[in-house]
């Protein structure tokens, strides 16, 4: 061996070095990627009864399996309220979005999606319920044409179309009266 010469890394310190370089590079290129105008925005992909909808990644906390405790109905609650869930000592409203965006309750939801907690949302804590979660998909740009009830639209690479929900928006509209 010649003195000085260092050896390669191997195993796991050598794949630990390939993320962290891979992280660096890409967190280099973010403030670049910004700056030219092509910053993408990653969305949860949903089926909701066969409509396709996004919510923001990040303000997805979690997705699982739909659980939740039903809870009596009041004559205050909101329509679309499903019951309670608890995660990490924390209380979360579950809400049917597909009755949150004007349609049937779903039957079987297949999917919950633990928001967030964002000062902006007056109801604490929420969990959605949808039908399922394909995958995360990346979106250029803003959406910009308006469905009927105020959500953006956007155009996928293979022609489908999204639903783009922004939590904050969903609910500021709908009970706060904005």
């Amino acid at each position: 061996m010649v003195e000085g010469a260092v050896t390669p890394p191997s195993g796991r310190d050598a794949f630990a070095r390939r993320v962290l370089r891979e992280r660096a590079r890409i967190m280099a290129t973010r403030g670049q990627e910004r700056m030219a105008g092509s910053a993408g925005r990653l969305l949860v992909m949903l089926d909701l009864a066969g409509q396709a909808c996004g919510v923001d990644l990040h303000a997805v906390l979690r997705v699982t399996d739909p659980v939740w405790s039903d809870m009596p109905r009041r004559p205050d609650c909101p329509p679309g309220v499903r019951g309670v869930h608890g995660y990490q000592a924390d209380l979360y409203t579950v809400f049917d979005l597909s009755v949150l965006l004007g349609g049937a309750p779903l039957e079987a939801p297949g999917v919950m999606l633990l928001l967030r907690s964002v000062s902006s949302i007056p109801l604490g804590r929420i969990a959605l319920l949808a039908s399922g979660a394909a995958d995360t998909v990346e979106i250029t740009g803003t959406p910009t044409p308006l469905t009927p009830s105020g959500f953006p639209q956007a155009s996928l690479p293979d022609g489908r179309s999204l639903t783009v929900i922004d939590p904050a928006r969903l609910f500021s509209s709908r009970y706060v009266g904005e």
